[in-house]
């Protein structure tokens, strides 16, 4: 990928991929619009130019419709200890996963889990990595994410160390599964996306 935003065509949406240091103010504070309206009731408030919750992507892609925002995912390239077995996994940390409520239904969260693969694919990531509540994890599940046992230790946005309650998906993309540390706590050592 360019160092730039680089646009690809789809049905319906047009979507960019750009780097962390390439999102202008004005877009961010597009972005920052875009989660409040998908995320009401989180504790991150999403104004001005702030389009990030806890920790920032590294890349991301967001979808437009007749030139507005309305889906979004950020990715982080990170290693996931994984203490029990004095190991290390690199993932994509995926988050920030966002279809504006106005149009949802229309099969854009589809097409921007497909994107997210596709994105972690040309990354050269062995595997795909997020935490989500238990109510959308079939969404996840129906583009090939595998909800994992052992949980994720990581740093809440307070500062506080937590072991997240919901679930903890796993994407194979150039790893087979049977590489992932199945059934381990992993640690994020970081705040989520």
């Amino acid at each position: 990928m360019s160092a730039g935003a680089q646009i690809i065509s789809a049905p319906d949406l047009r979507w960019s991929a750009t780097w962390e240091d390439d999102v202008t103010d004005d877009e961010h504070r597009v972005l920052a619009a875009l989660f409040a309206r998908c995320f009401p009731r989180s504790r991150t408030v999403f104004t001005g130019a702030r389009s990030w919750s806890s920790g920032r992507p590294e890349l991301r892609l967001v979808g437009r419709s007749d030139g507005r925002a309305v889906a979004h995912v950020g990715v982080l390239r990170r290693f996931l200890r994984v203490a029990e077995r004095n190991a290390s996994v690199l993932v994509g940390d995926v988050g920030l996963v966002a279809v504006d409520p106005d149009v949802q239904g229309r099969g854009f969260g589809a097409q921007l889990l497909g994107r997210t693969a596709a994105t972690l694919h040309d990354l050269g990531l062995p595997f795909g990595y997020l935490t989500c509540g238990d109510q959308v994890a079939p969404f996840y599940a129906t583009a090939g994410w595998m909800r994992m046992d052992g949980g994720t230790r990581m740093v809440r946005a307070d500062g506080r160390v937590q072991v997240y309650g919901g679930a903890s998906m796993v994407l194979p993309v150039h790893a087979p599964l049977h590489e992932w540390p199945a059934g381990c706590l992993v640690d994020r050592n970081g705040l989520e996306i």
